[in-house]
């Protein structure tokens, strides 16, 4: 035990005598030191020894963890975890001054925590964010503070991201449209189910010209029963757009179902699982779960020959290569993440095991984000966690968008990956040596919560680590000393 795990010590050895009803004086002849040294040591100006830490232990019925910094170990992490609110920024609050701070008052720690909590659900509360998943879940506190996009993130995680009814659903629509196994020829996708929407639903579309209306992709009029589509979009998009009309004609009512089986309340996260599931049901319209899964491991997850396979956008499939959950018919489990330029995750889902952040940006080593720096190309890199568990992942950014001149747009990035154990059914992965631990890349999940010091990366220094710098030297990372 180092002397600084041994040090700020002096305030609970305090409290603990006060409260036995010891005097200093009382103490210190107990402890066979003068009243003046324990005096110093209560007031944290002289460090002490382990054999006299386990004397004042004995005396004070307390265990050396009870004594020692390991006992606010979670305090701090929360307290840190707390501080690394923008709002705190300007404060310039050290690693160093948290933990003095929590060892001589853990009592003022943990009420800043609770008017840290009581801050950020009013917050919340204000946006009109809370939800209740059911009943008991108005009893659960943690639950109080989830965003509709956490829950319905949960739900889809909850279900593997397969939802067999609407699979069913989508097989039906595609024998109803016409389209066969295998032979459905791309430059007729778009007309036949412009054509199967206007005969089976009465629903007809009209493709609105720029200079017409500028401000929507998509809009639909329930009166006239007329879908207008900008002309500004892709060809993929028009088509999942079409299928997305269709699934909410045909699926609306059994999506329905799904969600009040599962007592989903809140009218917030009611419409975005709504909206999440039609985008489910449209894409399976397109994409058919055992034609997709057999081209899918016919052309190794080739993701590019897929898009032009089914006529689909790069989102598009890897968002569907993490639906092939069907019981004994499982794809490759992927994990999924798209995130803007910023640092945004927008989308996350993970079959792989690994974690992605709920909140803000991940490890700025993941692939997902150095692949802004080439957009258009697919990047390949073998991560490693801190936990030694290994994943292979590829990232390609592009820019979304109306398809004008002049209009602004958005870039993106999109990353896919899965455990190292099935990289080698991904074509990705021809030509690397799978097992060279030089080709690894170190990541971690966020800066706050990754062990890795010494990374060049890092923009925040860890929560769980004591800072001890040294004015004079400046290692690879600004959380280096010597």
């Amino acid at each position: 035990m180092n002397s600084s795990e041994l040090s700020n010590i002096g305030s609970k050895i305090r409290k603990e005598r006060r409260l036995k009803g010891l005097s200093q004086s009382d103490l210190s002849k107990k402890l066979g030191i003068s009243p003046s040294y324990l005096n110093l040591i209560e007031s944290g100006r002289r460090t002490i020894t382990v054999p006299l830490l386990i004397k004042i232990g004995n005396e004070l019925s307390l265990s050396l963890k009870d004594l020692t910094l390991e006992s606010n170990q979670r305090l701090l992490s929360d307290v840190m975890d707390a501080l690394s609110n923008d709002m705190f920024d300007d404060l310039d609050i050290t690693n160093q001054e948290t933990t003095e701070f929590i060892s001589s008052n853990p009592n003022l720690a943990k009420a800043f925590l609770i008017l840290n909590d009581k801050q950020k659900n009013l917050s919340e509360d204000m946006q009109d964010k809370l939800e209740i998943l059911d009943i008991e879940s108005v009893k659960n506190k943690k639950d109080l503070s989830r965003l509709p996009v956490e829950i319905v993130s949960d739900f889809l995680q909850e279900n593997k991201n397969y939802f067999h009814e609407l699979e069913m659903i989508a097989e039906d629509i595609r024998k109803k449209i016409g389209f066969e196994k295998g032979k459905s020829i791309i430059s007729l996708v778009g007309y036949k189910l412009v054509q199967y929407l206007k005969n089976h639903h009465g629903i007809t579309i009209k493709f609105v010209p720029p200079e017409d209306d500028q401000k929507f992709v998509k809009k639909f009029n329930k009166s006239s029963k007329t879908l207008f589509l900008s002309e500004m979009i892709t060809y993929s998009a028009r088509n999942f757009n079409i299928c997305f009309q269709i699934a909410l004609s045909s699926g609306e009512e059994k999506i329905d179902q799904i969600i009040a089986d599962n007592k989903i309340a809140s009218k917030d996260v009611v419409s975005l699982l709504k909206i999440s599931l039609l985008n489910y049901l449209a894409a399976s319209i397109l994409m058919p779960y055992e034609e997709f899964l057999d081209s899918a491991k016919k052309y190794r997850y080739d993701v590019e020959l897929l898009m032009h396979h089914f006529a689909t956008s790069f989102e598009q499939v890897t968002h569907r290569l993490t639906t092939l959950q069907r019981p004994k018919n499982e794809g490759v489990p992927f994990h999924f993440l798209k995130t803007d330029i910023a640092g945004n995750v927008s989308k996350r889902f993970s079959l792989s095991g690994i974690h992605i952040p709920r909140h803000g940006g991940a490890c700025p080593r993941w692939n997902v984000y150095s692949a802004f720096l080439n957009p258009g190309r697919i990047n390949t890199q073998i991560s490693r966690m801190p936990d030694g568990k290994v994943y292979f992942c590829i990232a390609r950014s592009f820019e979304k968008g109306i398809e004008r001149h002049g209009i602004p747009k958005s870039f993106v990035s999109i990353g896919l990956g899965c455990d190292i154990r099935f990289a080698k059914e991904l074509t990705y992965s021809e030509g690397i040596d799978l097992q060279n631990k030089n080709l690894e890349t170190k990541i971690g999940i966020s800066c706050r919560i990754c062990p890795r010091i010494e990374c060049q990366q890092r923009a925040f220094p860890p929560i769980d680590k004591q800072l001890n710098l040294n004015i004079g030297f400046r290692g690879t990372s600004p959380y280096i000393t010597n």
